[in-house]
């Protein structure tokens, strides 16, 4: 039978354990209401008893034969009883033949033979014996057969019940097994898709809070960022192949046309400082994609602290500022207050250097860029924006992918390897900020805002 289809075995000694402290538990719980049942039944029966104790203490011998009598001849004598004896324990009066043995003032429990109509039977009584001042000694009897009777009943009624929760026990014990046995092996069968390479896939869940489901929500998180990154990977990996390709292609041709061409010292000295500057680039590009990696790795979140966003990004505009003016561009900074957030100083640097750099080679002389740094809802906010082409809409997310580079021809004629962006992405991420990109009409505003930084101002 193939591994996907095989039955999963009912785990009987989880099973078991569960039914045990269950089956446990109802004893205890019908073992106590029994007690507790027949405790105040007997309760009941001892506090008649002892009232008798007050109404026979202080009869006298004549009385006291007389009214035994009397009570001995009621319809409901044989419930009843009552017997008067003397002080050697010879009976005088009543249906109670023998002076029990038992403590004078103390209920106890004891058996009489008596007639019910044609038959002889036992009978069971709770009985006292009280102590006259005359010396006598008068015994109260009173029926516990229909508390017995009772008794029997209730046990009875406890061993049906207990029967059918047992009954009950199973039967749920074994429908859940069964159902998380299903769903265990749903799971399991999208597991092993997800294995062979189905990173769409996602473990099923039925929108409850069942422990399953919050397990399967967690998993399922888990593998979305897991196929985030295998997507970029991908991506990465086939941009490294596709922009990596042109500047090898000019290497390889440049060596063998200067194999081929090449007659003097200086015409090798050409072609090794043109292989030379194709050979930077690559690993200009190596350089960035290596960038990226240390960024995302969470060992960077060792160096973090308080940050003043307003100062970092000062610097980075007093560091560009020449630039800008090379290229007749201004430059505006708009800080009013102290912007702290936690995170690590030179990436943030790096962060706002690329973004400005951007800005500066998109931007056409005469244009305008404006940086700022303030506080929005409660969250630290970068803007950077510029008077440039913008970035169109079905692009702002692409741009943040590595390699990328917009179809447009001034961004294919602008030098780059198409990585700061996704650098940018790279260091919000480590600091739980997100990237936005809006439309500055015209221009293109980038925002970094920081949602889980600490706030200090």
């Amino acid at each position: 039978m193939p591994a996907n289809k095989r039955r999963p075995r009912v785990h009987i000694s989880s099973v078991a354990w569960l039914l045990a402290v269950f089956i446990s538990s109802a004893i205890v719980l019908f073992a106590m209401l029994y007690w507790v049942t027949h405790s105040y039944l007997m309760h009941e029966v001892d506090e008649r008893l002892l009232g008798e104790v007050a109404e026979f203490h202080s009869v006298g011998r004549a009385e006291a034969i007389a009214d035994i009598t009397a009570l001995s001849e009621r319809d409901v004598a044989s419930s009843r009883p009552y017997g008067v004896f003397d002080a050697d324990g010879m009976w005088l009066a009543g249906n109670i033949p023998v002076l029990p043995d038992a403590r004078d003032g103390k209920p106890f429990d004891y058996d009489q033979t008596i007639r019910d109509g044609n038959r002889i039977k036992d009978a069971h009584y709770r009985g006292i014996i009280v102590p006259t001042r005359g010396g006598l000694r008068i015994v109260v009897g009173h029926s516990i057969d229909e508390t017995r009777s009772f008794d029997r009943t209730l046990v009875n009624m406890l061993c049906v019940g207990l029967t059918l929760t047992i009954v009950l026990a199973v039967g749920c014990g074994a429908a859940l097994n069964v159902m998380s046995n299903r769903r265990i092996r749903a799971i399991s069968l999208t597991g092993r898709e997800i294995m062979a390479g189905q990173l769409s896939h996602r473990l099923p869940t039925r929108g409850t809070h069942h422990d399953l489901d919050r397990l399967a929500g967690i998993v399922n998180t888990m593998l979305d960022e897991i196929e985030r990154l295998v997507a970029e990977v991908r991506g990465v990996c086939a941009g490294i192949a596709h922009d990596l390709r042109t500047p090898m292609t000019h290497l390889r041709a440049g060596l063998e046309r200067a194999r081929r061409r090449s007659e003097t010292v200086t015409d090798y000295e050409d072609a090794v400082d043109a292989a030379i500057l194709q050979s930077d680039v690559v690993l200009n590009r190596f350089t960035a994609l290596l960038r990226i990696a240390e960024i995302e790795a969470d060992g960077r979140r060792a160096s973090f602290g308080d940050v003043s966003l307003d100062t970092v990004l000062r610097d980075v505009v007093e560091l560009y500022e020449p630039v800008a003016d090379n290229r007749g561009l201004s430059i505006f900074v708009r800080a009013p207050e102290s912007v702290k957030v936690h995170g690590d100083v030179d990436l943030l640097f790096g962060a706002i250097e690329n973004l400005l750099d951007n800005a500066l080679k998109f931007t056409p002389s005469g244009g305008m860029i404006t940086l700022e740094a303030g506080i929005n809802a409660g969250q630290p906010v970068l803007h950077v924006a510029d008077s440039g082409p913008g970035i169109e809409v079905g692009e702002r997310e692409a741009v943040l992918r590595p390699f990328y580079r917009g179809p447009s021809q001034r961004a294919r004629a602008t030098a780059g390897h198409g990585l700061g962006l996704s650098l940018v992405a790279a260091i919000a991420r480590v600091h739980d900020a997100d990237v936005e990109i809006h439309d500055n009409q015209p221009g293109c505003k980038m925002v970094l805002r920081f949602r889980g930084c600490l706030l200090a101002r």
